[in-house]
């Protein structure tokens, strides 16, 4: 009688390893729930971050609100002025977020987990998040919404609880003010029609005059501070707005860095040397703009 051959028997061991496998898996999945495929939604809140509109946060020492305004957040206090829509939508993330930690409140006792003095407390429209204590295991922050609380890996704290200086529009000028005027040192740059621009004596070209106003509403400062005001200008600059009114700008540095401050915020905006041309300098040759 002929034996079986190696290859077949090998075959055959996988098949039963194989079936094996998949009774094994289906009495795991059958014992203990577990759905193939879509899996249920374990997000904090049911909230979507593009039906936003509106953030409150409030913390032992500050306070700010902010509202989207045509697409763009804007800060509505402490101070009025564009918000950096990127910081903005780190904090706004939390709206994703997944946990596989919640317990009602009645269950425990909200002081033993930092929720009686919070750390800051976060308003998403009309959704109030409570940030409290961190859980030692694991680095887990403590959070109520509503009459819940979650186990949150702690990412968000750091964003919510930011100065001011964090939150702001780094452009000296976003594009959405509507601008009217540039006053530089002694040359003023005034609108067109046809949204170009032209300086008011012949040291600027109107490709000179465009350039510069893209460059105070398009550069980023490396980073923002509060206002010293402690360091005499070395130039004032005046920005007027279509809508009226106009913004000062004092030039406290050129060198190391370049230091812009708006006195009415109370904050300096930061730059390398380098963009002294691109917002100072109204006298560039014609090929420095190419």
């Amino acid at each position: 009688m002929a034996r079986p051959s190696p290859m077949i028997s090998r075959r055959w061991l996988i098949n039963y390893v194989l079936i094996l496998l998949i009774i094994v898996f289906t009495y795991i999945g059958n014992k203990y729930n577990v759905e193939t495929g879509y899996q249920s939604d374990d997000r904090i809140t049911s909230l979507k971050a593009a039906d936003i509109t509106s953030i409150a946060i409030q913390t032992a020492d500050r306070s700010m609100k902010l509202s989207k305004i045509n697409g763009s957040w804007q800060i509505k206090e402490p101070v009025l002025w564009y918000a950096n829509n990127i910081a903005v939508e780190r904090i706004i993330d939390i709206v994703n977020a997944q946990t596989d930690s919640m317990l009602p409140i009645s269950e425990i006792d909200p002081s033993t987990l930092g929720l009686q003095f919070p750390k800051a407390i976060l308003s998403l429209n009309n959704k109030q998040i409570t940030f409290g204590a961190t859980n030692k295991i694991g680095e887990r922050r403590y959070l109520q919404i509503d009459d819940a609380v979650y186990l949150l890996k702690d990412r968000y704290l750091p964003f919510i609880t930011q100065d001011i200086s964090g939150l702001l529009d780094r452009r000296l000028l976003p594009r959405a003010l509507a601008l009217k005027s540039l006053t530089l040192a002694d040359v003023k740059i005034e609108t067109q029609q046809g949204n170009s621009w032209a300086a008011d004596s012949g040291s600027l070209t109107g490709k000179q005059a465009d350039q510069i106003i893209a460059n105070w509403q398009s550069l980023n400062a490396s980073h923002i501070k509060y206002y010293q005001g402690n360091v005499t200008p070395k130039q004032k600059i005046i920005a007027l707005l279509e809508q009226g009114g106009e913004i000062e700008f004092h030039v406290l540095s050129i060198a190391p860095r370049l230091v812009i401050a708006r006195p009415d915020l109370g904050i300096e905006y930061y730059f390398k040397e380098q963009s002294y041309y691109d917002l100072l300098a109204a006298a560039n040759d014609e090929s420095t703009t190419d």
